[in-house]
């Protein structure tokens, strides 16, 4: 028996030795390569766009077919001819004809124009080409130029070539104008200057508002492209699936994400005429009709505009809004017409001064009166109790008031007005409200001013704070 003990002994540490490396085996998971990277498919799909050339274009095209009744179209091609954008290219000549269909069925008046940029061994190149009636002569064009491009032209300097569109280009006054940047690289210049980029932009956006022209981008999730294409009314359009979506440009500031339009006062503009043009999807019929019964697409757009002191160094802005006002509604085939109430007083509670200058302004008009030397106080309630009902805006007409002031609402004891007779007079005359007021209050608990935000949500406009207003200060 003795002789049998060590078998024993052997066999069954053989066994427990088995046992644990099965056990071993079930609990632990076989290794993974470590550089294999595991990716949510959800996630990744939320966070890229599907490109698709032929649908942005036919956007673009019937973007520009609906500003005004029959607007005469112009198309301008900025194209990077570099080396990596030869299947972009083919593309774009195979999907050209898409645009034709929106535009034909609005006008016949059109055109098109094609700039290439592109750099040749190091050196820079901008090929330009005439005006052309037909988008065939345009898609040889580009056949030509792909056709052309060797392993030594690489992308070059966008901005300078948009530039020179900009300056060089002829613009018709009655035209709906679209550029279409189209690039797979980031848009840069030539300048040296460390901040050239920007100044080449900004010169870029005052070339676009002088001319009405608008900025299309098929191109790379790059900021400099989504802010031109926002701040010219244009659109950003992926030029292939690895990009992120564009379309709602925000900024962090801390803790807080903001909209980056809400932060400048032209930007406010701008939203008050893309809010303005949609439909109201979210009322019922009932709603329409009791708060506006005459509503219709033509407008009458007055400013209520305080002509305080402290309104002055915001006035370039506020001008340079109306600009992107006027051409939101121009694409959108708006039928307005600009008013304007200016109100102010002397310093220390004085008398009020309104003045009425009924619609129709044009547009420098309206400018011009932004401008004119600012003096004293203000008081809004009498601007609008005294001032909206001299309007006298004709039936088939709907009333839009834009309250344009940094300061919170004065109280009129001594007159009698109140935020309730204010906003009876402004439910009287059917006028939509949009406000960009003053900060009233940083209490969620503060009543002092409620006139800002109450007649715009009864009204069923929207409230905005001034950029660089000041907290009001609560027992004016």
């Amino acid at each position: 028996m003795k002789g049998w003990i060590p078998h024993f002994l052997i066999v069954g540490l053989i066994s427990i030795v088995g046992l644990s490396a099965i056990a071993d085996a079930q609990l632990k998971p076989p290794r993974r390569n470590r550089q294999r990277i595991w990716t949510n498919p959800v996630r990744a799909q939320k966070e890229t766009v599907k490109a698709n050339i032929g649908e942005s274009l036919k956007d673009i095209a019937t973007r520009a077919a609906k500003q005004g009744e029959k607007p005469n179209i112009d198309i301008v091609f900025v194209v990077d001819g570099g080396k990596r954008m030869v299947r972009h290219l083919a593309q774009i000549e195979k999907q050209l004809v898409t645009m034709l269909n929106p535009i034909e069925n609005k006008t016949l008046d059109y055109r098109f124009t094609l700039i290439y940029y592109q750099l040749v061994k190091g050196i820079p190149r901008v090929i330009w080409y005439p005006w052309a009636v037909d988008y065939l002569a345009i898609q040889k064009k580009l056949q030509q130029t792909r056709l052309e491009v060797g392993n030594l032209v690489t992308s070059g300097y966008g901005l300078d070539a948009l530039m020179r569109g900009l300056n060089e280009l002829d613009f018709r006054l009655d035209a709906a104008t679209h550029f279409v940047v189209i690039s797979n690289a980031p848009i840069r210049t030539s300048w040296p200057d460390k901040e050239a980029k920007n100044k080449v932009a900004e010169e870029i956006r005052t070339r676009c508002r002088q001319n009405n022209v608008h900025l299309n981008f098929i191109g790379i999730n790059e900021k400099i492209q989504a802010e031109l294409a926002d701040e010219t009314n244009g659109k950003w359009y992926p030029i292939d699936n690895n990009q992120r979506p564009m379309k709602d440009k925000r900024i962090r500031r801390g803790e807080t994400v903001a909209d980056k339009a809400l932060l400048r006062v032209d930007g406010l503009f701008q939203r008050i005429a893309e809010h303005l043009v949609k439909k109201d999807t979210a009322l019922t019929k009932t709603e329409l009709f009791e708060m506006q019964p005459h509503r219709s697409e033509k407008v009458d757009i007055v400013f209520v505009f305080d002509y305080s002191l402290s309104m002055e160094p915001k006035v370039d802005a506020a001008c340079q809004g109306l600009d992107k006002m006027v051409s939101v509604f121009n694409t959108a085939g708006l039928d307005y017409r600009f008013g304007l109430i200016r109100f102010w007083a002397a310093v220390g509670g004085g008398e009020s001064t309104v003045v009425v200058t009924r619609p129709a302004l044009k547009t420098e008009q309206v400018k011009a009166l932004f401008r004119l030397p600012k003096t004293g106080d203000e008081h809004l309630l009498d601007a609008i109790i005294e001032g909206v009902p001299k309007l006298r805006t004709p039936e088939e007409r709907e009333l839009v008031l834009i309250i344009v002031t940094d300061e919170s609402t004065s109280k009129r004891r001594e007159k009698g007005y109140t935020a309730g007779k204010a906003i009876a007079a402004c439910r009287n005359a059917r006028a939509r409200v949009y406000v960009i007021g003053g900060v009233t209050s940083m209490r969620s608990d503060s009543i002092a001013d409620t006139f800002q935000r109450q007649v715009a949500l009864i009204t069923n406009g929207v409230h905005y704070i001034m950029p660089g207003s000041s907290i009001a200060d609560e027992g004016r």
